[in-house]
């Protein structure tokens, strides 16, 4: 549609005159003629004559120009004349109010904006957002873009208004919001920020999606940020101290408490988290100072106070963690936190008597805690208090009857007590209820043992070899204990049985070499002691022992050779010095005997 048709367009009114009649001339009569003529060809041949009539007109008739527009601007009009510039605006309606041009009724005449609208008419508003949008799309910078609004005739521009599209940070901020991915937000708000740099809600706005992307460290840049636009914002201090105690950023905690304590300076929480990221950061002195502050103002919070005990604790000051956690106990007799300190610190600096009365203040919170009951007969045990630490190990039992732990130690109370058949019966209970148990079986042997009941000692080991089948020591055990009841098979093979599982002991070898020459087998016992000497070639006594058992077998020379070793080992040796002549002159004997 023409602008011509358009409301608006100023038009000319022309009146009509009727002058005399009079006879028609020639020069009428001719152009008359013409026009009919003109009428036929544009009727047989209307684009040549309408392409003829524009280059004649066009020859004629001068160039088109844009004069002047009038635009309204939210309802204010405003003038512009050709390439006039005017600032749009997020928000701002805009539409052509009147065009001026040296067009006959702007006959042809069309306005457009490229790539934003194809077709600007009056009082119809222009596509701002379609602008905005466009220049918030492809912006690179966060700034706004140009836009021209032409107008053309028969398709060729002859004028134009530039329209300069001014973003805000409140359209990035839109447009950040209405953003999918996380990396387009970021962008969106730096532009906005660029804009509007001592914005905190823009900066708040950043923190908060790079703690989305677990950006901690410009995170914290942004809340630091935002709280030098907003000093006595204390929301933003709290978002800075969970990242700061998130990245373990201790200096970072410290500053930020100082500053929400400048703006609060009465609140004993943050005097006592300050304290905390002093103690962290190994600041002691200064710790204890901050959590002292945060107890003026709030006496009675246990929290706090076992705060400082655990400072004195941890600078091994413990006589005042002792008189912290006493206080702690005093304010909250029902919390077992401070008991479980003081048991540490009273075990810590042996305050035996104190350790005892606070395992019996445990055991008031928690009557049916037998390892409670355990530990305090274990005190009362180590002071010989006898009766008391039975008591106390016998209800331990009472609780937890199948714990094996507090039968043993019931069990090795009675025994140190002196009352030995309590304790065997203790140990055959835990037995009885886990046959494996070898700490209970060796204590069992051990009691069988030195009451000289070997019949009981076998047993015991008989089931310490169930449970570990390849002990070797049992297996010697078990042959000394049969070779004491004169059974010398049964220990000869126990003896056989420990050497092969130990073959390079040589305690099991010499005690099966003497098994082997008791009950006569010296050839054997000859073989075992050669073996012996092998892993012990410094042994007297083994050497006289096989000297001994080769002269019994009339292997002369051998014993001789073992006690010519033995006298250059020792030549203090009362028996190589007699048994060196004294087979010396036997050998001799024989040797002449025989050439006889």
């Amino acid at each position: 549609m023409d602008l011509k048709e358009q409301k608006g367009v100023r038009k000319k009114l022309y009146r009509r005159r009727f002058p005399p009649k009079k006879k028609a001339s020639k020069p009428l009569i001719f152009l008359g003629l013409l026009i009919t003529v003109g009428v036929v060809l544009a009727f047989l041949f209307p684009n040549t004559i309408k392409k003829t009539f524009k280059e004649i007109s066009g020859f004629f008739l001068p160039q088109p120009q844009l004069q002047k527009v009038l635009i309204k601007v939210n309802g204010k009009e405003t003038e512009l004349n050709d390439q006039g510039i005017l600032d749009v605006l997020s928000g701002d309606e805009i539409d052509l109010a009147e065009v001026t041009t040296n067009v006959l009724f702007n006959w042809g005449v069309t306005a457009e904006i490229e790539n934003i609208q194809s077709e600007v008419r009056l009082d119809v508003p222009i596509n701002i957002e379609g602008m905005i949008e466009d220049s918030l799309r492809s912006s690179r910078n966060g700034e706004g873009k140009e836009y021209q609004l032409t107008f053309k005739k028969e398709g060729k521009q002859f004028g134009f208004l530039r329209m300069k599209i001014i973003i805000n940070a409140d359209d990035w901020l839109i447009r950040a919001k209405n953003a999918e991915k996380m990396e387009e937000k970021v962008k969106f708000l730096q532009f906005a920020r660029n804009l509007n740099p001592k914005s905190p809600k823009i900066s708040i706005q950043l923190a908060e999606v790079y703690q989305i992307l677990k950006d901690n460290k410009n995170a914290i840049q942004e809340y630091e940020n935002a709280i030098e636009a907003d000093p006595n914002n204390k929301d933003i201090l709290f978002s800075l101290t969970d990242l700061y105690n998130r990245i373990k950023d201790n200096d970072g905690l410290i500053n930020t408490y100082k500053r929400i304590l400048k703006l609060d300076p009465k609140n004993a929480i943050f005097y006592n988290n300050l304290g905390y990221a002093y103690a962290q950061k190994g600041e002691l002195s200064e710790a204890e100072k901050a959590y002292k502050k945060a107890l003026e103002y709030a006496p009675e919070d246990v929290d706090f106070r076992i705060n400082l005990a655990r400072l004195a604790e941890k600078a091994k000051i413990y006589p005042e963690a002792i008189e912290e956690y006493e206080k702690v106990f005093k304010l909250a007799p029902q919390d077992k936190t401070a008991l479980y300190a003081l048991v540490e610190l009273y075990n810590q600096t042996k305050n035996t008597e104190n350790l005892i009365d606070t395992y019996e203040r445990l055991i008031e919170l928690e009557p049916k805690n037998s390892v409670f009951h355990n530990n305090l007969g274990l005190l009362y045990q180590e002071q010989k208090e006898w009766n008391k630490a039975l008591k106390s190990f016998r209800e331990a039992v009472k609780l937890s009857p199948k714990d094996s732990g507090l039968r043993k130690a019931l069990a090795s109370c009675y025994l140190e007590a002196g009352r030995v058949e309590e304790a065997i019966n203790e140990y055959e209970q835990v037995i009885s209820q886990k046959s494996g148990d070898t700490e209970s079986l060796y204590a069992l042997a051990e009691l069988f043992h030195e009451r000289g009941e070997k019949e009981r000692v076998i047993k015991v080991y008989e089931l310490i070899l169930i449970t570990e089948p390849e002990n070797s020591l049992i297996e010697n055990n078990l042959g000394v204990i049969y070779e004491e009841m004169d059974k010398g098979e049964q220990a000869l093979e126990h003896y056989r049985k420990a050497v092969s599982l130990s073959s390079k002991n040589v305690e099991f070898r010499k005690n099966l070499a003497e098994s082997l020459e008791r009950q006569g087998k010296l050839e054997e016992a000859i073989e075992e002691y050669e073996k012996v000497i092998q892993y012990a070639p410094q042994n007297l006594s083994y050497r006289l022992n096989l000297g001994q058992l080769y002269e019994k077998t009339g292997d002369l020379n051998r014993a001789l050779e073992e006690y010519k070793i033995i006298y250059q080992m020792n030549p203090d040796s009362q028996e190589a010095v007699e048994r060196i002549p004294a087979l010396s002159l036997k050998i001799l004997r024989q040797k002449h005997k025989k050439e006889e």
